[in-house]
């Protein structure tokens, strides 16, 4: 199995996770234009999607979720609050399949494990993504680690993990104090801080790659990811590839 971020961020959120046969998008949240451009930089075309697993229902990850399934018969799945919650941008998919958290799915030789996670969405998930006995976790827009985040954290050995903001950079910043609050509450999103410390507290044997992912613009710098990731790697004593996601373009093609 196999991992490759679309685009990460507050403008949009597509991950790919595929294995040799079956290819499955997390969240579409890109106009279906940009998607199209986006997997043929990664070396895929519309068809190759089997299936479009959707998160939650703000807009960055459901963008295109709708037309790209219309327009290539490609089914979303999702859980049954977040179709609700959509008002009706999800509804002119080809088809949709209802996700319920902790029951798996499969599409194809790759199962999906969707599991709650704590956001300001109706009925939010992330998955874990397993196949060949690998494992991949696909975690971001949570205000806190919970106690199901930490457990599916620990199996995955490779971990997509939200480090969305700087608290200093957010507090200076010129974003009003309710969406301050918002982002920093438990239904908002993980700080750099937080982030680390899910690293630090529940980091496992089998953790061969991190990805640090829905960095904010303005409340965040990639270097001052970079800088905790090489703290907290060079104190690790054992090698932990990490990437940084970007918004821009696609990033590195991982091996899970």
């Amino acid at each position: 199995m196999k991992l490759r971020v679309l685009g990460s961020g507050s403008k949009g959120n597509a991950i790919l996770v595929h294995s040799e046969t079956s290819a499955v998008l997390i969240d579409a949240g890109f106009a279906c234009r940009e998607l199209e451009s986006r997997l043929k930089m990664a070396g895929f075309a519309p068809g190759d999607i089997n299936a479009i697993a959707i998160t939650h229902e703000h807009t960055d990850h459901i963008r295109g979720a709708a037309l790209f399934s219309r327009r290539y018969g490609i089914p979303l799945y999702l859980t049954r609050g977040t179709r609700q919650a959509a008002n009706g941008q999800l509804e002119k998919a080809g088809r949709i399949e209802t996700v319920t958290p902790e029951e798996p799915f499969t599409v194809g030789d790759i199962t999906l494990h969707p599991f709650t996670v704590s956001h300001d969405a109706a009925e939010p998930v992330a998955y874990l993504s397993e196949c060949g006995g690998r494992r991949a976790l696909v975690m971001t827009d949570l205000g806190c680690v919970t106690v199901r985040a930490m457990e599916n954290f620990r199996l995955a050995h490779l971990a997509l993990l939200e480090s969305n903001h700087d608290p200093e950079l957010l507090d200076i910043g010129p974003y009003p104090w309710p969406l301050k609050r918002r982002i920093k509450g438990k239904l908002g999103h993980l700080s750099n801080d937080d982030c680390m410390k899910l690293l630090k507290d529940e980091v496992w044997d089998g953790l061969g790659t991190v990805i640090f992912a829905h960095l904010s613009q303005q409340n965040n710098n990639p270097n001052l990811v970079r800088l905790g990731a090489d703290t907290f790697f060079a104190a690790a004593g054992r090698p932990i590839k990490y990437e940084i996601a970007g918004q821009d373009r696609p990033g590195e093609l991982h091996d899970v």
